[in-house]
């Protein structure tokens, strides 16, 4: 894989893990503005999904911009979200929403394919 493959395959990557921190934002806004619409029967656990959903967004524009920049710190919270992202994906479709499941779980193993490459990659290189 030449140098140009490689930087097409992290700005792909990286495009993926910064679109599934989007998701979690828009995850938080949705549960903000839910709150306000209906009923919290909750209200601590709504406000821990919150600020973990920002928190978990905030994390992967960081490893997106990791894998982007060919910066190590970015690969292993990418690869362990995506595996997370890929088990929500199963309970998802265990709910009774195939098309979202399918969807999640699909961009989840897009990006950790690309992180694996990357990895294979960077390995191949050290060792030359």
């Amino acid at each position: 894989m030449n140098l140009r493959n490689v930087t097409n395959l992290r700005r792909l990557t990286s495009t993926i893990v910064a679109g599934e921190a989007l998701l979690l934002f828009f995850l938080a806004l949705f549960l903000i503005v839910e709150s306000f619409i209906s009923e919290a029967k909750n209200f601590d656990a709504l406000i821990a999904e919150i600020f973990f959903a920002i928190l978990g967004g905030l994390g992967l524009l960081f490893a997106a911009r990791g894998i982007r920049r060919g910066k190590r710190y970015g690969n292993s919270p990418s690869l362990l979200a995506n595996l997370i992202a890929l088990a929500v994906a199963y309970y998802i479709f265990e709910g009774g929403w195939p098309g979202i499941a399918l969807l999640l779980g699909f961009f989840a193993l897009l990006a950790i394919a690309g992180i694996l490459m990357i990895t294979a990659q960077l390995s191949k290189s050290i060792e030359d």
